[in-house]
């Protein structure tokens, strides 16, 4: 009894309603269609360039830390490359001075004469 009298008349009220709005659905469904499309556009733009934007970041960090690697690496081994031209130059420039101070030295040591050896003690 309940159906006939509750679920039945829902049910024709629910179908006129839906046999009135499917023309009406039908009349739409170009502008929702063309909605949908500009939507549909509008992500897939937004998920490329985040998909681009990922991935060039991605290069990025891994370049980067190459990088940051390489040229630890390569400062470390041509730092003490480069500390060692620079002992050895200073090393070929300071030998000379050296060389220099040295004459300088011995020009002195020799200007200045000896003392007489001393005599040797008499033996009684």
């Amino acid at each position: 009894m309940f159906k006939l009298l509750l679920v039945f008349p829902l049910m024709l009220v629910a179908g006129a309603l839906i046999l009135a709005g499917v023309p009406l659905l039908f009349a739409l469904l170009p502008v929702l269609m063309a909605v949908g499309a500009g939507i549909f556009a509008i992500m897939l733009v937004f998920a490329v360039l985040g998909l681009v934007f990922r991935l060039f970041a991605g290069l990025l960090i891994g370049v980067g830390g190459l990088l940051v690697v390489g040229l630890g690496l390569g400062f470390a081994v041509f730092g003490g490359v480069a500390l060692f031209a620079l002992g050895f130059a200073v090393a070929h420039l300071l030998l000379p001075v050296l060389l220099i101070v040295g004459l300088i030295w011995l020009i002195k040591r020799a200007s200045h004469p000896a003392p007489p050896p001393a005599l040797p003690a008499a033996h009684s």
